[in-house]
């Protein structure tokens, strides 16, 4: 057990909160709702918050060691796939169908480069490609880059049946849910995508689970390309800062606010952290045993501590020393210790934002994350040989970056054509960096006109903020900007739910060419559903569109899945009978009420509806069954005239033959043609009674007193919905489907 402690009371604790951006704030503005946000400052002075005494789960120590990371670790490990299911940890900006298919673009322009005979990276197209995706969590983004891939696979210069996707993650709580997930199972069996278990801070090699190969240093004969969204701000950091002209690293004292921690990895201490710093002098040559980085490292601190040793307010910086080792290990998979890197991270690629002296802000989100130093591992990619490619917009929630090793620099990151002289000195400090990274990025046009179209021109950040605008600063949108949202987005099934209510709402009154571009895409919209948020039952939303357009019997395929997928409900039998009800079905809308009331005896709509539908079953038998007697009348009179008849043709056939007696010439069958001209006789068609439905089963059905249902959606209201009249045709999508979620009802 921990208990407070007063041993660090000698240690002065910065309380202010932070002034600039970097390593000191989560992201604002543009992404508060999805994106990262603070439950917790995690640098507060606890005699303020009148929290009484800290606990001390750790004295002062190097950030990168530090008991942080272990309550990072157990937070994933215990919470697994609850993390994003439940939305603990946000996931929408990094996980849709337009970041998918951004990186793959990425992807080909990497390729195409490669597959160039003068490539500086040349590729055999007859080995594996292998993907590695660090962290990868739900497996969302993972499914939407592969459906992207397989979709551009006419355009790739390199075959897609040689590219392997690898997800990684370090619990197996993770591993367990990609394998069992529906929507990853044909590309498991197909072999473009395995798996295995991976601590991208510890581990050396990966084990496919599909393939059983194991990846190690030397194993693949092509680049290795990686993949690592939200994950280097939750990997090791170390802390450092130039402070009148001297460079310094940060120690970390771990602690809560509570007197006692009974289990000090219990995920929760997270939420109540109150962590103490303080700073020592350092040098450049800080790092050792770093397996041949230390020159690299140096080089990086170095560059820090010249930029900012004349400024008077100093520099503040975090430096993710996890990353770099984590990538370090992966380039050295690759024979040639090539390697591409993709990532995208709350972070600063401007070494502007890391002026002034301050704490580093740590933003708690369930879990916790740091500002990732983007322009520390670019310096560490050229300086190791490779090159970067940065997005420079500087207010964005989500920066992407592109890192690519050639494989080409000797030990000291010289690469072929640069003089011995320029391993030292001055040739890394400055602009040399940035001078180096565009005269080797020249190489690659394709990977950098990618870049720029996929990302800089308008790139996953922008579309976050599109969409998040339009969500919250239009209360309500026009139905043509969302559908060009959703075209933008590749209809990605999140953007369809956030918008449901603008497109059930407006689609009944929308012109038809609207209305049929928006059918042209639901589908789209079903086949990018990766299962994943339990709270969004995008086949019951999609239920409702088809409902609210008339197309019943599309409205019940989607409803029947809803039930499927995501488990029975009874508003959801409860729309599958109003489907039933409006294709004239009675019998079986009745008992899609009755499966309602059986699963909620107090859900007054469906009790309602029953009422209803058995008055008119029972009318109906009623008209049958007269219309059944009036028939039976008919047919006894018509079987009375009918023999009536035959008795008249008897007399009348007695009367012919005795002509035909006396005539003697008879023609065919013993009639005079003389007999037949003339004579034919005109028979009027017997009147037929044809009872109509008065019922118009095309219009949706008008709920009995007390059942309508609501023009607006809310995911989280329960049955209680406003009540309104149905409209005239064309009908309202909401009129009387009930819009409850059946996930949150």
């Amino acid at each position: 057990m921990y208990s407070a402690s007063n041993n660090d009371t000698n240690v002065e604790v910065e309380t202010r909160r932070p002034l600039i951006a970097s390593i000191t704030r989560a992201p604002t503005g543009s992404a508060a709702d999805e994106d990262y946000s603070d439950e917790n400052d995690a640098i507060r002075n606890p005699e303020e918050e009148g929290l009484g005494e800290r606990c001390e789960l750790e004295s002062f120590t190097q950030c990168s060691k530090s008991h942080l990371w272990k309550l990072m670790m157990s937070f994933y490990d215990r919470k697994g796939p609850e993390s994003w299911s439940l939305g603990i940890v946000p996931h929408f900006i990094t996980c849709n169908a337009f970041i998918g298919r951004s990186y793959a673009k990425v992807l080909l322009g990497f390729l195409r480069d490669c597959m160039n005979p003068k490539s500086k990276i040349p590729l055999d197209s007859n080995e594996p490609m292998y993907i590695i995706e660090l962290g990868t969590g739900s497996g969302k983004f993972c499914y939407f880059m592969l459906k992207a891939l397989q979709e551009m696979k006419d355009i790739c210069d390199f075959p897609i049946s040689k590219i392997v996707y690898v997800m990684t993650d370090f619990t197996e709580n993770n591993f367990n849910y990609w394998r069992d997930h529906p929507s990853l199972k044909e590309y498991f069996d197909s072999g473009i995508l395995d798996a295995g278990i991976f601590d991208a801070v510890n581990d050396r090699t990966i084990t496919l689970w599909r393939s059983g190969k194991v990846l190690g240093p030397g194993v693949s004969k092509n680049p290795i390309c990686v993949v690592a969204n939200y994950l280097f701000d939750t990997l090791y950091h170390d802390i450092f800062q130039v402070d009148g002209g001297q460079l310094k690293e940060g120690l970390i004292s771990v602690g809560s606010k509570r007197r006692e921690e009974p289990d000090p990895l219990e995920p929760d201490i997270i939420k109540r952290l109150d962590n103490r710093f303080q700073y020592t002098p350092i040098t450049p040559d800080y790092y050792e045993d770093e397996e041949g980085d230390e020159i690299h490292l140096r080089r990086i601190l170095r560059w820090y501590h010249e930029h900012f040793r004349t400024d008077p307010a100093g520099g503040s910086l975090l430096l993710p020393i996890g990353a770099l080792r984590a990538l370090r290990r992966l380039a050295a998979f690759s024979s040639s210790g090539s390697a591409l890197v993709v990532s995208g991270d709350k972070g600063n690629n401007n070494p502007e934002h890391f002026t002034g002296i301050m704490d580093p802000h740590i933003a708690v989100h369930g879990s916790f994350s740091l500002m990732v130093n983007y322009h520390a591992i670019g310096m560490w990619f050229t300086s190791r040989g490779g090159f970067t490619l940065h997005n420079p917009q500087e207010e964005a929630s989500l920066k992407v970056s592109c890192f690519v090793l050639t494989g080409h620099a000797n030990s000291e990151g010289v690469t072929d054509g640069e003089g011995e002289g320029e391993a030292n000195g001055s040739d890394w400090l400055g602009d040399a960096i940035s001078d180096k990274d565009n005269e080797r990025s020249s190489a690659f046009p394709h990977l950098r006109v990618a870049f720029s179209d996929a990302v800089d021109l308008f790139g996953p950040n922008d579309f976050f903020v599109l969409q998040k605008s339009l969500k919250e600063d239009a209360p309500n949108p026009p139905l043509k900007a969302v559908v060009a949202l959703l075209k933008l987005g590749d209809w990605d099934p999140d953007v369809f739910f956030k918008f449901r209510d603008v497109i059930l709402n407006q689609v009944p009154t929308c012109g038809p060419k609207l209305r049929n571009d928006l059918c042209r895409g639901i589908p789209r919209v079903w086949s990018n559903y990766y299962m994943l948020d339990t709270d969004k039952d995008i086949a019951f939303e999609i239920g409702r569109f088809y409902y609210g357009i008339r197309e019943y019997a599309e409205a019940l395929k989607f409803y029947v899945e809803s039930n499927r997928s995501v488990g029975e409900h009874h508003v959801t039998y409860h729309n599958q009978g109003l489907c039933h009800y409006s294709q004239g079905n009675m019998e079986m809308a009745l008992e899609n009420f009755q499966k309602a009331i059986s699963l909620n005896s107090e859900y007054e709509k469906a009790r309602s509806w029953i009422e209803k539908v058995q008055k008119e079953l029972l009318v109906r038998a009623n008209k049958r069954s007269e219309k059944e007697s009036e028939e039976e009348k008919e047919r006894q009179k018509q079987k009375e005239g009918e023999s009536g008849q035959t008795e008249v043709l008897t007399e009348g056939e007695k009367l012919i033959e005795a002509e035909t007696e006396t005539s003697g010439s008879v023609v065919g069958g013993g009639v005079h043609e003389k007999d037949i001209q003339g004579e034919i006789e005109t028979v009027s068609p017997e009147c037929v009674t044809v009872v109509v439905s008065t019922e118009n089963p095309s219009k949706p059905p008008v709920p009995p007193s007390g059942s309508e249902g609501t023009n607006s959606v809310n995911a989280s209201q329960s049955d209680s919905e406003a009540s309104v009249d149905p409209p005239a045709p064309p009908p309202n999508a909401s009129s009387s489907a009930d819009t409850t979620t059946p996930s949150s009802s």
